[in-house]
């Protein structure tokens, strides 16, 4: 948060000071943007349009993947616009949502400083060159911090938007029963009367490409079990949020503790790290596991990261991919222990997946 005790209590009203005047704004999310830097993002737009009377812009980098995130877009009207077709230097006011400056998951520029930066995350050290930083780590969602400001200038959000800020709360803390706080709890009772469970209820129930079945036979036949760690290697990935549902998938076996889940998508392999385990911080463990190779980060329980592979022939990209694996067996205290594959064999007249394999590192 920035560093004087005006904008520590009032936030939104220093926010809004430090706007004053700008025109034609941008809210920046994350690459691939989840469900909470979509609705965060939309509840900003919302705040900037109605306080500033001017035009605002949410842009992303990526695709959105996953067919829940897209029902949520549809069913919740929200507008977003691909960073290939922004110009940055057509915006005098840019803040970043459920992101932060150089942490490597989204497109900003990198001579540019945001005005503004709203985030969960633990704090960037580039985060403190911005005039705005609102950073609260101990806070399941940034929709958390949205609606707070939402509350704090008087505004009741129309349907749709709570709608989309429950579930923004709702996947980055899984229905609070992961990584949430007291805040995160007052601010889902605030908004849960507000919203339309008809909507809810489509966006979390969307119609399923055929991809995303075959993609379950994957995770399960190349899942390796070290006692009460997985790890499933996908093979390539036809968007980069299939790594965190599969590893959410897996997390949910009896006796397990620790999931990892890796894919190739395009020239980077992307990894989820999933615990059951509390104390234990996913984020702490995808940094280690990433580090000088990648990037990475996340909260308690949920993190994930991504490394680059462009140039890289098969067999580099497979001692990659074991580095990986061997650190995150490190980390996790399994390392030695013998793995076997969580499907002992396949029937005969099983159809063939696109998966990875990492057989060669187990004990079948």
């Amino acid at each position: 948060m920035s560093t004087n005790d005006e904008n520590r209590m009032h936030p939104v009203r220093s926010l809004l000071s430090i706007a004053e005047g700008k025109r034609n704004f941008l809210v920046l999310c994350h690459n691939n943007p989840d469900p909470d830097a979509i609705a965060a993002a939309a509840a900003l737009k919302f705040i900037l349009s109605h306080e500033m009377k001017s035009k605002v812009v949410i842009g992303y980098g990526g695709i959105v993947g996953r067919a829940e995130n897209r029902q949520l877009i549809r069913r919740s009207k929200v507008e977003l616009t691909n960073v290939k077709d922004i110009d940055f230097e057509e915006y005098s006011f840019i803040c970043l949502v459920d992101s932060q400056p150089r942490s490597g998951n989204n497109d900003l520029p990198r001579h540019i400083i945001p005005d503004a930066v709203i985030d969960h995350h633990p704090m960037r050290k580039e985060t403190r060159q911005c005039r705005f930083y609102d950073i609260r780590p101990h806070y399941g969602s940034s929709s958390t911090i949205l609606t707070e400001y939402l509350r704090e200038l008087d505004i009741v959000p129309e349907r749709r938007l709570a709608t989309a800020l429950v579930y923004g709360i709702k996947t980055d803390t899984g229905w609070l029963n992961r990584s949430a706080s007291k805040a995160d709890l007052e601010a889902f009772n605030f908004l849960f009367p507000l919203i339309s469970t008809r909507t809810l209820a489509a966006i979390e129930s969307p119609p399923m490409p055929k991809s995303y079945y075959i993609k379950f036979i994957d995770s399960i036949n190349n899942a390796v079990q070290y006692q009460d760690v997985i790890v499933s290697d996908l093979g390539k990935i036809n968007n980069p949020d299939v790594a965190s549902e599969m590893a959410d998938f897996l997390l949910r076996m009896e006796n397990i503790r620790w999931v990892l889940t890796l894919g190739e998508y395009k020239d980077e392999l992307i990894l989820s790290v999933r615990t059951s385990r509390r104390g234990w911080w996913a984020g702490k463990v995808a940094l280690r596991i990433l580090r000088g190779i990648g990037i990475g980060g996340g909260h308690e329980k949920a993190a994930g990261g991504k490394l680059n592979l462009s140039g890289l022939a098969p067999d580099q990209k497979q001692r990659k991919l074991e580095k990986v694996i061997e650190r995150f067996l490190n980390a996790v205290g399994a390392a030695g222990i013998a793995g076997r594959s969580l499907v002992p064999f396949s029937p005969p007249d099983s159809p063939k997946t696109n998966g990875g394999s990492i057989s060669s590192t187990v004990t079948q």
